[in-house]
Parts: C-alpha cells; structure tokens; sequence
C-alpha cells in the first residue's frame, strides 16, 4: 500500500473571483496508487516525494501561484481507474460563517492540554507519517540461485531452477532474504554478473521512505532552522510529537525542507511553520558506491614521473572492455578472500539532531516561543 506518483492536471486547474473580495481556486490532482484496495483516505493525504495533496490548514500555493489567504475548504477523491484517482482540492477564504461555532463545536484551537484556546500561538503542534515511493540501484541483493532455459523448454518452469553459486564457490546460495532489526537485507552481496563484473547500468528496485511532516504556530520567524535543512542526523533520533513516535537510525533521517508563512486569526499576526523530514530506513543518505574500473595503481607517485595508475589488460594484451571489481586500495579484488568493496561517502552535513531539539516536536514548538 503506496502512492507510486501525484501529479497536477492543468484541465480542471481554475479559479472563480468575486471581484474586489473573494477569490477561489481549484486544482485536480492525478493520484496513482500501488494497490487496487487502496481507498480515498490515502489519495486524500497522497504524497510522491515531489508533489503531494494540500493538507488541512495549508494555503494555495500550486506551481507558481500563491495566495496565503486561500486556505484548503475541501478534497474530493473520485477513482477513475483501479489505480488512478482524480484528487479535486478547493481554495478559498476563510468565510464568517466557517468561523461560527456550531452546536458542540469550539472556534478555537486545542493546547497541549487539549483545552481550547482563543491564541494560535498556544495551538498544539500537528504531525502527521507517510510513505514515499523511492527508485534506486540496486547493488546488493541475496543471490538465490539461476534458473536454466533448456532448448524448448518453459522459462518459467520451476523445475529449471538451480540452486548453486558461481565459481569458485562465490557468493553463497540463499534460501531467502533475511531481514535485519532495522528491515534491510543482512544476507545481501554484489549483484554481479557470473564473472563477478557488475551490470551496467545496474538494475533498479522500487521501495518506500518515509514522509514526516510537523506543523506549528510560533510567534516569529525561526531563522535558525533554515541552515540546518539537507542535514543528516548523526546519532539515533527519536520523532516526537502527537501521535507520533518513531526512530530513525543514524544517517537514515534528512531534514529536507521548511516553509513558514505570516498569517491573522482572531486579530493575532503568527507564523505558521511547517518542517519536513525524510526517512531512508534500508539504504540511509550516505553513500557506498562498488569499487570497480578498467585501471589499477601503479604504485608509484607523480613526483617519481610515472603514471599513478595502469590500465588492466587481458591475457592478449587489451584493454579490457568491462571494469573488474578493486580491493579499495587500487588493486584488483582477490575473489578467494572478498565479495566485494564498497567506497562509502557523505554527501550531506551530518548533526546531531537532538540538539536544538529539532525532532522533538513539543520541545521545539516552546522552545520557538
């Protein structure tokens, strides 16, 4: 259960004016869904990692229209297919009527004690947790075995299946991927072909991160959390907030946006602030990249003036024409001792996200107050 994509649909996109006072907007948003039984209370919060469907609160900010004084009034989901949704969103002003209490309803906002309360700024924090669908190369995976096609037989019969490892006994055969604590693959090793040399491009896979967003009302603008957006948590860290408890392991959580904007209720001029975060549980945000090439090192410095690297030539003499796995100090990789060596790089600045509290949503929210 996933949102494969959200994406915008320019027919139905639209807007309605009562000139000099009211201006309205519409937009249609095309939701696909990995599951049939996917129903209207996913594409109603459908989010792709790029687009997503308005929330709650939110204003009319689509493409490059903005208007901090359209607010979502409502969502209608209506499928069109067994995947596909059409998502119509309405903007607009907030109405006097919208703002009368009706019978067993309060106009003001809750605290954190859940009372209500008439000063925005008090209102309690609101998070919310989605799934997000993600590609990437894949570069591990438990080798299961190889099914053999024999001439004119059926490829898909299971009883061409063999279970045995390349030669000289590398990688060992699975029966199955095992998981580890945090959901990834232990028992993985370099999707290689049977010569141990990696495809090119190498196969994609398709899996899910996570989305957590946290809203609050504060009273200023928090410049202080604008440098720290693209950085990468350090340590473990904890999600905290209502309704929310999750734990991301270290350098798998990006802090990956956030936006504010002023705004009035009951006469009172606040900022609303949302933060975005995104959570790559199975691979994290650093980087490990297969040590492979057509070189290796020549063992000598430029100052020696000699090159400091010679290219792999095969038994003839030639260049070979596919890169071989290196050992990660420029030498070939020794298939008797190692799978494989991997070249791990951080890519983004990695902190200490507790400080600050900056996931501890409660704290940060009294804290920015």
């Amino acid at each position: 259960m996933a949102v494969v994509s959200v994406n915008i649909l320019h027919n139905g996109w639209g807007a309605s004016e009562d000139v000099g006072k009211k201006t309205s907007f519409t937009v249609v948003y095309l939701v696909e869904v990995d599951d049939k039984n996917d129903g209207a209370m996913v594409v109603m919060s459908a989010d792709d990692g790029t687009t997503r469907i308005p929330r709650k609160g939110e204003y009319y900010d689509v493409g490059n229209d903005r208007d901090p004084f359209a607010y979502v009034k409502s969502k209608s989901p209506a499928p069109i297919d067994d995947k596909l949704w059409n998502v119509s969103v309405t903007f607009g002003p907030i109405d006097s009527e919208d703002s009368k209490p009706s019978e067993g309803s309060e106009v003001s906002g809750l605290d954190d004690e859940l009372q209500p309360t008439d000063d925005p700024v008090e209102e309690r924090v609101n998070c919310s947790i989605s799934t997000v669908n993600a590609t990437r190369a894949a570069e591990r995976g438990a080798y299961i075995g190889r099914v053999v096609n024999t001439i004119g037989g059926n490829p898909w019969d299971a009883g061409n299946f063999d279970p045995e490892g390349f030669r000289p006994g590398k990688p060992p055969v699975s029966l199955s991927a095992t998981p580890d604590g945090f959901g990834r693959i232990k028992n993985g090793v370099p999707i290689t072909n049977s010569v141990f040399t990696p495809f090119d491009p190498p196969p994609e896979i398709s899996y899910n991160q996570y989305r957590i967003t946290c809203g609050m009302n504060v009273a200023g603008y928090p410049n202080s959390l604008i440098t720290k957006v693209n950085s990468i948590n350090l340590t473990a860290v904890t999600f905290r907030g209502p309704g929310l408890n999750f734990t991301a392991q270290p350098f798998t959580a990006r802090y990956i946006g956030i936006s504010a904007a002023e705004r009035i209720k009951e006469g009172k001029v606040f900022n609303r602030l949302e933060l975005e975060f995104l959570i790559d549980p199975l691979f994290g945000w650093r980087i490990d990249i297969l040590d492979r090439g057509y070189c290796v090192n020549s063992n000598k410095t430029v100052s020696e003036g000699a090159p400091t690297k010679n290219n792999i030539v095969d038994e003839k003499g030639n260049q070979i024409a596919e890169p071989i796995l290196l050992d990660g100090a420029g030498e070939m990789l020794d298939l008797e001792a190692l799978q494989a060596v991997y070249l791990r790089y951080a890519v983004y600045p990695e902190i200490d996200f507790r400080q600050g509290n900056l996931t501890d949503f409660d704290k940060l929210h009294k804290g920015l107050n």
